[in-house]
């Protein structure tokens, strides 16, 4: 059975025990867990837009950036993370009830909701964040930053979709632009720290030795934090050789 086979035995199972409402075991858990993002299994029968967005942090990168949260001097405030998938960047953390989470793959929320039942797992897209609820068509008005309880967080951790920026929600956030989505979700994430909060990514190496690409958005993020920690490393994904960073900021 290769990895799209399992993730379909896995959705197939987790909508069967929901239907029949019935509670999930410690077995049960770790064979949901083994589910894995549509990320590079194209040519497996996967198909969507998890294609290019859906590549997991393994969980010994999970634990290195909350230990240098640690270091950094995460206070144990409120914590949001923006792309949550299965929830492992949330896992070492000591309490979930302070853990805010987006996530627009339903069978990963529903895997995140099942780990963590005290985390607020939010279904739909970080940009909902930014605009009025129910029906998010309107963004919230300037001073108003965001409907969020957590706001505004002490951490926001997490490893973000990469590529160009395009999705229904993009036309809402026309400035700062942001041409790639990686860095829509540094600004934004960083617009929702307290003042020496900390942001920690494991994102695509393309953000510091791009040159003078994308200097505009640079300037916009550097208006908000400092960089102050990076760690180059080698590809980290099963199903992909991008090259990666681990990115650490601090908000000003």
């Amino acid at each position: 059975m290769n990895q799209y086979q399992q993730n379909m035995a896995i959705e197939s199972f987790i909508r069967d025990k929901d239907s029949k409402a019935e509670p999930y075991s410690l077995t049960d858990i770790e064979f949901i867990n083994r589910y894995e993002g549509a990320g590079g299994q194209g040519s497996k029968g996967a198909t969507g837009e998890g294609l290019l967005y859906e590549f997991y942090t393994p969980s010994y990168i999970c634990d290195l950036m909350y230990r240098l949260a640690v270091h950094y001097g995460y206070d144990g405030g409120t914590v949001l993370e923006p792309s949550v998938a299965t929830g492992r960047l949330i896992s070492p953390l000591p309490d979930k009830s302070k853990v805010t989470t987006f996530e627009i793959n339903d069978v990963t929320a529903r895997i995140c909701e099942i780990n963590y039942p005290d985390a607020k797992v939010y279904r739909g897209y970080f940009e909902t964040a930014f605009l009025n609820p129910p029906r998010f068509t309107t963004r919230i008005k300037s001073n108003q930053l965001t409907w969020l309880t957590g706001y505004p967080f002490s951490l926001v951790i997490g490893n973000p979709p990469y590529g160009k920026y395009k999705n229904k929600y993009s036309s809402y956030f026309p400035t700062p632009h942001m041409h790639q989505i990686e860095l829509f979700f540094m600004y934004y994430g960083l617009k929702l720290l307290k003042t020496g909060g900390l942001l920690i990514y494991l994102t695509s190496s393309n953000f510091l030795r791009n040159g003078i690409s994308y200097n505009y958005e640079k300037d916009e993020i550097g208006k908000l934090a400092d960089i102050i920690d990076a760690y180059r490393l080698p590809p980290v994904f099963k199903e992909s050789q991008v090259p990666t960073d681990i990115l650490v900021f601090r908000k000003k």
